[in-house]
C-alpha cells in the first residue's frame, strides 16, 4: 500500500526531517486487527513529569509536561508515555477503566508513585510496518503535539473514535499482538 503524504515537511526533536502523513486518506480495509497484549504499569503524576516518548533507536516521538493525577503508562525506561485524546487532553490514572483497560494488579508504589498494572481490552486495526520514511502525524496528540515514526513503525486505527496513531516496530513486537478477524467478536 502506499501512503499519501502532505506537501509538508516537520523536523522532529531530533533534527530528522518528517513528511506529514494524511491520515484521513490511509486505506484501513485490508488491515489486521490487534491489541496490546502485555500488562503496563499506569503511575499516577505528580505534575510537571518531563515525559519523552522514545522509539527504539533513542528518538524522541513526542514529549508531553504532565499535570497531577494524570496517567502515565511505562513500559520500562525506555518506553514511556501519556495517552492522550483527540484533542490532547491527557488520561487520568483514577479512571483508567474508561480508557479500554482492565486493572490486573491493585495500587502499589513503584518510582515514587502509587500505581497499577493494567492490560488492554481495546482492538484497533493496525498496519504493521507500513512506514517506510521518517514520518509525522500533525497533531497526534493535540494541536502542535506531533507524533514522529521512522522505518517500520505500524499505523494503528482506534475502532472507536477512528484516530490514526503508530506504534515504533520495536514497541509493537513486543508489546502487540494480531487477532485475527474471525476471533475479533469473541474477544
Amino acid at each position: 500500500m502506499n501512503l499519501i503524504y502532505e506537501n509538508e515537511t516537520i523536523i522532529s526533536p531530533d533534527g530528522i526531517a518528517c513528511r506529514v502523513l494524511d491520515t484521513s486518506k490511509i486505506d484501513f480495509s485490508e488491515a489486521a486487527y490487534g491489541r496490546k497484549s502485555k500488562e503496563t504499569i499506569v503511575m499516577k503524576a505528580f505534575g510537571n513529569e518531563k515525559i519523552n516518548t522514545v522509539n527504539s533507536n533513542g528518538m524522541i516521538e513526542s514529549t508531553y509536561l504532565t499535570n497531577p493525577g494524570e496517567a502515565i503508562f511505562y513500559n520500562n525506561d525506555e518506553d514511556i508515555y501519556v495517552p492522550r485524546d483527540g484533542n490532547g487532553n491527557a488520561w487520568m490514572f483514577e479512571g483508567i477503566t474508561n480508557y479500554g483497560y482492565e486493572i490486573s494488579e491493585e495500587a502499589y508504589q513503584f518510582k515514587s508513585h502509587v500505581a497499577v498494572k493494567v492490560k488492554s481490552t481495546n482492538v484497533a486495526q493496525v498496519l504493521p510496518e507500513i512506514i517506510t520514511i521518517p514520518t509525522c502525524i500533525k497533531d497526534a496528540w493535540g494541536e502542535g503535539a506531533h507524533q514522529f515514526l521512522y522505518e517500520g513503525a505500524t499505523l494503528k486505527k482506534d475502532l472507536t473514535t477512528g484516530k490514526v496513531t503508530g506504534i515504533d516496530k520495536v514497541a509493537f513486537s513486543n508489546t502487540w499482538e494480531i487477532i485475527e478477524k474471525q476471533n475479533l467478536k469473541s474477544k
